[in-house]
């Protein structure tokens, strides 16, 4: 913590659907206020609507982050947003301003913004046409940020513990155990908001914290929430709340010549994925053209906007700037192309509709 920010302390809230997540994560605010501030973020509710549009997968793989076996970006706002919590939490141990030019356009920065604006841990303003918010949280007092996610996955957790490691702020599980049966029933009586199917995979991969094999979860509670929460399970929040918050997790020791290295092997993985991805889906849409009767003089003049823009995406790539946003590599290059991808796809599609109403 910097000396002129506050105590922070990430609560990572994770279970099945329908095992009582977003209930916890409701009062907690409220029994926590005598002792710490809170900012809820609920994943369901912060991530928009966008991120579920899916295509099935060809090869039917079921070992990403969506149990339905479906492809979709997901994965791809989840690592985005755990970005801009980081955002939140150095702004808050730094110069107090939240900002982050080129994504104001961006639905989910604008969801993440909101959220906090609600919570009332930021107010905006304007700054030399840079919208910018200042941090209004009382610094005398710790803030816990508290996700709500079923965070199914060690490795899902695991990727948030290694963002509070970065930053040195406190970090506690609160995983919460329920039948599948109870879990179904409660997602009918709230409007089924997730397909039996898919809890019904999910509960089947769900990986329960274990200290014993992962010490960096030593900080975590299994919650039985058949029932109400007894007030002794209640107790042992707070207690391991407060032991987090007086226990910040410490930073690795930086190895920035082994750093160098593994960002370099990520960016020419992601170079040349990207590359091939966009290869593909230029021939797509040449044939897509020619099956529109498109003129052999455009057919040329389409195939030099497309691999125009095939460059322009590789190099912002290649300088680790795509979207005028510096690219925070986590290790995981299928997110990175996939990013990379979707923005080719989109910027290309409105290229090859001009092209074919023009010749229309």
């Amino acid at each position: 913590m910097s000396a002129g920010g506050c105590c922070v302390c990430l609560c990572l809230v994770a279970g099945l659907p329908g095992a009582g997540k977003t209930t916890l994560t409701r009062c907690l605010p409220e029994l926590l206020q005598p002792r710490a501030q809170s900012v809820v973020l609920c994943y369901d509710d912060v991530i928009p609507g966008e991120a579920f549009q899916a295509v099935t997968q060809a090869d039917g793989d079921l070992s990403t982050d969506n149990p339905s076996g479906t492809d979709s970006f997901w994965k791809l706002y989840r690592h985005k947003l755990l970005v801009y919590i980081e955002c939140l939490i150095q702004a808050i141990n730094e110069n107090g301003q939240l900002s982050l030019s080129g994504n104001e356009n961006d639905s989910l920065w604008q969801c993440f913004i909101e959220s906090l604006k609600q919570q009332q841990i930021i107010s905006g303003e304007t700054q030399h046409g840079v919208q910018k918010y200042s941090i209004c949280i009382t610094l005398s007092k710790p803030l816990v940020i508290i996700l709500d996610d079923n965070f199914y996955y060690q490795s899902m957790r695991h990727e948030v513990y290694q963002m509070v490691r970065r930053n040195s702020i406190g970090f506690l599980q609160l995983f919460l155990e329920c039948p599948l049966e109870l879990c179904l029933k409660r997602n009918h009586e709230r409007g089924c908001l997730v397909d039996d199917e898919t809890i019904i995979l999910m509960s089947a991969k769900i990986q329960p914290p274990d200290p014993a094999k992962n010490a960096w979860e030593k900080n975590s509670i299994i919650l039985n929430n058949s029932e109400n929460f007894m007030e002794d399970e209640m107790q042992a929040i707070f207690a391991l709340l407060d032991s987090s918050i007086e226990n910040p997790e410490k930073p690795l020791e930086e190895n920035n010549e082994q750093q160098e290295r593994d960002r370099a092997i990520c960016a020419a993985s992601a170079l040349h994925q990207a590359d091939q991805a966009f290869r593909r889906s230029v021939s797509q849409s040449m044939k897509t053209a020619k099956a529109k009767n498109l003129s052999k003089c455009n057919l040329k003049l389409l195939s030099q906007e497309l691999n125009k823009l095939k460059a322009e995406i590789l190099e912002d790539l290649r300088h680790l700037n795509f979207q005028s946003n510096p690219i925070k590599f986590y290790g995981d290059v299928d997110v990175i192309v996939k990013e990379a991808t979707h923005e080719f796809d989109q910027r290309k599609e409105k290229i090859l509709r001009n092209f074919l109403k023009s010749s229309s």
